[in-house]
């Protein structure tokens, strides 16, 4: 036998193996009652035809007995208990060790199966509630973002200046919009099987965006309204710009990505992005 021949067989033996494996635990479970009937057969007609090579006693009873003895001493081989009760002489000693083997083998497959089955819906579990959490905290988040603008349009309304403490705040809350944002279409990733954002939760998410940008508009006239000269603050007004960038690029993926249709709030929160970015423009040009 050549060396090729041989090494096909091994592959055509592990790919059969392989194949096995991928069953689903019902068909396991067929067949490896299927194996059991099988064998039990085999030993039924070692002992009609063959007796001195059959497990024994089985030739103490009558013919449905016997056939009885056959598939009690099979199942009794498959699960290994080996009462010893009927013992395999001859060549049942050879099917024995085969059905042993194979039984072990299927059995093993479907109590790992059944293991992975239970470890993936735990994983979902987690997931799921990881994007939950994740979605809550970008809400959360994006109200804490307006709770700083409007902390920093009262103190401009009341001293008509800002501390250097809210500059850093207005920086920050500018930054923290961004990376929020920026994070949104990661919900509707197609990658991602374990959890999916349904309209209730989009339309919250567009609402908390909204707002927020509404926010920062707000802010900004606020300030202008005040005579704060906020595009002299270039570390805000960098992160200003920064947050525009990214709506603008983020707002397209998010709306192809959404299968809910909501055409109109996508639209508002542009026609917020491009107010912000008309006054930024125009203040710049104001200063130059």
């Amino acid at each position: 036998m050549s060396p090729k021949t041989t090494n096909g067989r091994k592959r055509h033996s592990v790919l059969y193996l392989v194949e096995i494996t991928k069953l689903p635990s019902t068909t396991l479970i067929l067949l490896w009652v299927g194996i059991a009937v099988l064998f039990a057969i085999c030993y039924f007609l070692l002992e009609m035809y063959v007796p001195a090579h059959a497990p024994t006693p089985l030739n103490a009873i009558g013919t449905w007995q016997r056939f009885g003895d056959s598939l009690y001493f099979s199942i009794i081989t498959a699960t290994s208990l080996g009462y010893g009760d009927i013992i395999p002489q001859g060549w049942s000693k050879v099917l024995v060790s085969i059905q042993s083997i194979s039984a072990l083998f299927i059995f093993a497959v479907l109590v790992t199966k059944l293991i992975s089955q239970r470890q993936e819906i735990a994983l979902q579990e987690v997931h799921k509630l990881t994007f939950e959490d994740v979605f809550h905290n970008t809400r959360g988040d994006l109200f804490v973002v307006r709770k700083d603008l409007d902390t920093i349009m009262t103190e401009a309304l009341q001293t008509g200046n800002l501390s250097e403490e809210s500059w850093e705040n207005l920086t920050i809350a500018y930054q923290q919009a961004q990376s929020l944002i920026s994070e949104i279409p990661e919900f509707y990733d197609g990658g991602n099987a374990f959890y999916t954002i349904d309209a209730k939760r989009e339309e919250l998410l567009l609402e908390s965006v909204h707002r927020t940008l509404h926010r920062i508009n707000k802010t900004i006239n606020t300030l202008s309204s005040t005579g704060i000269d906020w595009t002299g603050h270039e570390a805000s007004i960098h992160e200003l710009k920064e947050l525009i960038r990214v709506v603008d690029a983020t707002m397209p993926i998010w709306q192809e990505r959404s299968p809910y249709q909501k055409t109109e709030a996508f639209e508002d929160i542009l026609i917020l992005k491009e107010k912000s970015h008309t006054w930024v423009q125009e203040a710049l040009q104001k200063t130059t």
